[in-house]
């Protein structure tokens, strides 16, 4: 099988678990790191090598034309959602979905998506683009996610859709037909019993909003 060529672009915390899952993919060869301070160079990170800084990646592609995609190491989701809309006018973004995930054949996936291993993806539901589903989420069939939106480990969901750049933290519940609107977080363990509108912070069982989300991205 001929490996696709990509970069991934960050290299801390959240871009080490992309490595992890990326190490069990057969389809998928990492040229090398892209990140934001040129000092680091050089520098070797769980065995990928950065090859340059953010404002030197048009060059590094110009002289390496076989690199074809790209993926999101980043965790942040401002900062996410500000360099997709970079490199996709640059590159394809990979989906990355561990082998270990059990996803439907009738879901629709976008692009640059990570499905961690042991995530759970039933019939019916269309995931955008950039989403990070963590290991252990289960997402019940006929839901829409949308574009950078973050489920994290163990989220039960059963609702009916997520907006953009929406956050679902640890271990949270999203009842049965209920949405969450775009730019939200809903905090750790917390259970969604009712729709919960854009901009939103929300936490506790029944989920109470606390404050509004400042989004700025």
């Amino acid at each position: 099988m001929e490996k696709e060529r990509i970069i991934l672009i960050g290299c801390g915390e959240h871009a080490r678990m992309v490595m992890d899952n990326i190490d069990q993919m057969k389809n998928i060869e990492v040229f090398g790191l892209v990140i934001a301070d040129k000092a680091d160079t050089g520098k070797k990170i769980m065995g990928y090598e950065v090859v340059c800084c953010d404002d030197d990646v048009d060059l590094l592609l110009k002289e390496n034309p076989d690199i074809s995609g790209y993926f999101l190491g980043v965790g942040d989701m401002r900062i996410r959602q500000r360099l997709a809309a970079k490199y996709d006018d640059k590159l394809k973004a990979v989906n990355i979905i561990h082998p270990a995930a059990i996803v439907s054949r009738f879901v629709t996936i976008g692009r640059g998506n990570l499905l961690e291993a042991y995530t759970k993806i039933a019939n019916g539901v269309i995931i955008g683009s950039h989403c990070i589903v963590n290991s252990f989420t289960s997402v019940n069939h006929d839901q829409i996610i949308g574009n950078n939106v973050l489920l994290a480990g163990n989220v039960s969901m059963a609702g009916k859709s997520i907006g953009d750049n929406t956050l679902i933290a640890d271990g949270a519940s999203i009842g049965f037909k209920k949405s969450v609107g775009r730019c939200c977080i809903v905090g750790d363990g917390a259970v969604v019993t009712k729709d919960i509108p854009d901009y939103s912070i929300v936490y506790g069982n029944p989920a109470r909003k606390v404050r509004e989300n400042v989004w700025e991205g």
